[in-house]
């Protein structure tokens, strides 16, 4: 089917929109406490003091007076408009060069393991085993990568779809900034409704002292844990619209704002059950893990033998809790792909994505794997990068060596901002991707996609062999 005639399925939705008032009337009452926080604290005489110092610490960090301002004025626009082409140039690169770095780095990474383990066993033949060890497990990484060089080249080509999207889709750039906006309002609403909810439980013990009531911390958990939800309700939001871009252009169609829009809304109700679902199970898995930690400490204090089953206790307290957040992130690894595409419920979703990543596991760690490769390279490059422009400009300006590098070190750490805020859509993105592709394995590739003819005629051939020995569907058990 050519990508001309391909039409996107419009699915109607009937879902309640309870979760959407209830998530609403939440996000009011929540803000409005962190306003009120945020009022009564700096109402109160005992925090003048406070609100003062750290008042003159901002002002000598930031001398924002009035002979200052031109220049602070002017670096900001500088940095911005360098960050602009900073960021188009690496993003291109990316989208001309992801997939051979990908493989690249699969092929290099196993045989600098092995490497080391030969150098380590020069250096001290006693370490032999440890020296084994590693060499043994590069060349089991590097054999992989021979046995799966195809699938490991596919993922190369969605890292590339990824960077190619963000070129094509300036409209998905919104998602981390908007999301880097909110996470600092709700940083700054959290902090205050902390500490006026450990205001209220603040108990005196005796003239002039004070403790923190135990029930706090229950008040405190139960805030933390609304917040979350709210929170990931945002930011499943703003991450089904890129998916919706995702899909929309992988399939060969030209995505539009409205589109993505639609998306997000005739599914908003099941994203904010998803929200809910996944803030609960990390809350829960918080609380286990606080409890054994406390219980560690409980019995290093009473010493004796209590250590030793302390000790054996919380790591196998440990295990278990990892486990099962292994499993559940497993489960879900395209939840959110599932609903924005199939717009079903959260149970159909959750299923739907057990049985995809499932019968994909080796494309789900493969893809994983090489996307986090390759883009730890580019963040070298990217750093590099920044040092260089920082150093020129430093130099440029005071015609000082030292000036030069304190610049280069400025823009370095500067220069991680514009590249997390390319790289976090196309993370949403490269999921999309790995999503589509692994339906087509199944469907027979009905649908048009970007991949290459070349290596769609070969993932069909190999597709087809590796349908009849797929492994047997997990979603069947729940």
């Amino acid at each position: 089917m050519s990508a001309s005639s391909y039409k996107k399925p419009d699915i109607q939705t009937d879902f309640s929109s309870m979760p959407t008032w209830l998530y609403l009337v939440i996000v009011v009452i929540l803000y409005a406490f962190g306003a009120f926080s945020f009022f009564d604290y700096i109402t109160q005489p005992e925090n003048e003091e406070f609100l003062k110092s750290m008042s003159d610490v901002l002002t000598t960090i930031i001398p924002v007076t009035l002979p200052f301002l031109p220049l602070l004025l002017a670096f900001i626009a500088i940095f911005l408009f360098i960050t602009i082409i900073m960021a188009y140039v690496i993003v291109w690169i990316m989208s001309k060069v992801a997939q051979e770095v990908t493989i690249v780095v699969s092929i290099l990474f196993p045989i600098i393991m092995m490497g080391f383990g030969g150098l380590i066993f020069v250096y001290d033949p006693e370490l032999y085993f440890v020296a084994l060890i590693i060499a043994g497990i590069g060349a089991l990484f590097f054999i992989f990568v021979i046995w799966k060089f195809t699938m490991i080249k596919r993922s190369g080509q969605f890292v590339e779809f990824s960077a190619q999207l963000v070129l094509d889709e300036k409209a998905v750039l919104a998602m981390p900034i908007l999301l880097g906006i909110y996470s600092i309002i709700t940083g700054f609403f959290m902090l205050f409704g902390f500490l006026e909810i450990l205001s209220l439980f603040t108990v005196e013990t005796s003239p002039g002292e004070t403790e923190i009531s135990p029930i706090a911390y229950i008040f405190v958990m139960l805030f933390e844990y609304i917040y979350l939800i709210v929170y990931l309700g945002v930011y499943y939001s703003l991450s089904a619209g890129v998916i919706s871009y995702a899909s929309d252009w992988y399939r060969g169609l030209d995505p539009d704002l409205s589109s993505a829009m639609k998306d997000v809304r005739q599914v908003f109700p099941i994203i904010l059950k998803f929200a809910f679902a996944m803030a609960t199970v990390k809350v829960i898995i918080q609380i286990f893990t606080s409890a054994m930690q406390s219980q560690a400490r409980e019995s290093r204090r009473a010493g004796g033998g209590a250590v030793v089953g302390a000790i054996i206790a919380g790591v196998i307290g440990g295990i278990v809790i990892s486990i099962i957040g292994a499993i559940w992130m497993f489960l879900n690894y395209f939840t959110l792909v599932s609903i924005v595409q199939n717009k079903k419920g959260l149970k159909d979703s959750i299923k739907d994505s057990a049985y995809t990543t499932w019968n994909s596991l080796l494309d789900v760690l493969v893809g994983e794997s090489g996307f986090g490769l390759t883009t730890f390279i580019f963040a070298i490059i990217n750093s590099l990068l920044w040092i260089l422009v920082g150093f020129t400009i430093g130099y440029s300006v005071a015609q000082d060596f030292m000036f030069g590098v304190i610049f280069a070190i400025i823009f370095l750490v500067l220069g991680f901002l514009p590249y997390s805020v390319v790289t976090q859509p196309m993370k949403v993105a490269f999921r999309a991707f790995l999503y589509s592709y692994a339906k087509d394995t199944v469907e027979g590739y009905k649908k048009p996609s970007r991949l290459p003819e070349e290596l769609q005629s070969e993932f069909r051939t190999l597709s087809s062999y590796d349908r009849r020995r797929r492994m047997r569907d997990p979603s069947q058990y729940f």
